[in-house]
């Protein structure tokens, strides 16, 4: 599920893209990464017992670079039993903040979705 800027870069040369990765299989996200095509580096954020969802990029309003502005993530935490939305300097990629959520955001590509929204899940981490 890579990401660009797409305001600036859809449909015309991009340096940056970021997207999730695997440290464990193929199955489950737990890091994000951003990679610097042209200069063929990568920056990893992770943390223990942690999954991230698809990264965003939002681009700071008056940007000059094309990597100004932050991604954001909604992140499984599996020891707190919670989500929250991270937010990661997308040029440092450096943790800026981490906003708590009521209860846990199931993770997964694109969302969850339910035939019978008044039929209670099996499943006791997805909320409604």
């Amino acid at each position: 599920v890579p990401r660009i800027n797409y305001q600036r870069c859809n449909g015309r040369p991009y340096r940056c893209v970021y997207g999730g990765d695997s440290s464990l299989d193929l199955s489950v996200l737990d890091r994000l990464v951003k990679v610097d095509v042209e200069a063929r580096t990568t920056a990893l954020w992770q943390a223990p017992a942690t999954y991230p969802g698809e990264p965003v990029f939002v681009s700071a309003p008056d940007a000059v670079e094309e990597d100004e502005g932050v991604v954001l993530s909604v992140v499984l935490d599996a020891v707190a039993e919670r989500s929250y939305l991270l937010v990661l300097d997308a040029q440092t990629f450096t943790e800026q903040a981490r906003i708590l959520l009521p209860h846990v955001v199931p993770f997964h590509f694109h969302g969850q979705y339910f035939d019978n929204p008044d039929r209670p899940a099996n499943n006791p981490h997805l909320h409604r």
